[in-house]
């Protein structure tokens, strides 16, 4: 299957292995491209930060209105995201976090426009790919991401107000709580862009101050600093020594406990 691929990183580069893995071709989606490859059979989207891109890359595919349209449902609902396209009826929205591995679990989510013969056809692609597709109710972040982007956001919080340092704060949820990765350093890899859009989106969603980025957080993604892609984040990282400094870390602290 040939699977047209646009948005951010580290989604992109982690979907990527993993749909190769499967035996899929993957095209990388370039904006400036105005014809959609005739080869596609299945596109993908997992911008997050740029609303705009996303809506540009979702209105794109009304060139290809029979072609299945997986949507990242992080920084919106899928009903607004398939309300930018004049073929709402094959949007699925959906929602992994990275890292990702080989097997895992996918959420999956309706619109108020999505077939159900095009959800169905998003359950086999996932299942195809060795994820098990889970169904649940659409809104910013699903449910794994809205829950860890508020972990983030307190983290963040936390840190603004000097409770403790960023080491600190991540060495304590990661030891204290068997969380798999610090909150900031995760957010880092996640990409702090997607973090905050996460946020704004169940902000503008729901109404509610729980919701509202850390000023931090958001001083962060003004300046450019969004995680491991831009080289600094909540911490500073090396592109060729980010992920021995990750292990070398963490194998440290298991070694004391």
């Amino acid at each position: 299957m040939n699977v047209l691929l646009g948005g951010d990183p580290p989604f992109t580069d982690e979907l990527t292995a993993l749909f190769r893995r499967a035996g899929h071709q993957v095209i990388p989606w370039a904006a400036e491209e105005p014809e959609l490859p005739a080869s596609m059979d299945l596109a993908v989207d997992v911008h997050h930060g740029d609303r705009a891109a996303k809506r540009r890359f979702i209105q794109g595919m009304d060139q290809a209105p029979e072609t299945l349209l997986l949507v990242s449902a992080l920084p919106v609902s899928v009903t607004e995201a398939a309300s930018w396209s004049r073929a709402p009826e094959r949007v699925v929205g959906f929602g992994v976090v990275p890292p990702l591995g080989e097997t895992g679990l996918v959420e999956l989510a309706s619109g108020l426009q999505t077939a159900a013969p095009a959800l169905e056809q998003a359950r086999r692609f996932w299942r195809g790919v060795g994820y098990d597709p889970v169904l649940v109710q659409e809104g910013p972040g699903l449910v794994r991401m809205r829950v860890i982007a508020c972990i983030i956001n307190e983290a963040a919080s936390a840190l603004l107000e000097g409770v403790a340092t960023a080491q600190d704060l991540d060495t304590a949820m990661r030891l204290g709580t068997n969380y798999p990765h610090g909150p900031l350093a995760w957010a880092d890899h996640l990409g702090l862009d997607t973090v905050l859009a996460v946020l704004e989106g169940l902000q503008a969603e729901w109404g509610e101050d729980r919701y509202r980025p850390s000023p931090l957080l958001r001083r962060l993604v003004l300046a450019g600093k969004l995680g491991k892609q831009s080289g600094e984040g909540f911490f500073v990282w090396a592109a060729d020594q980010a992920q021995d400094q990750a292990q070398e870390q963490e194998q440290g602290e298991s070694s004391k406990g």
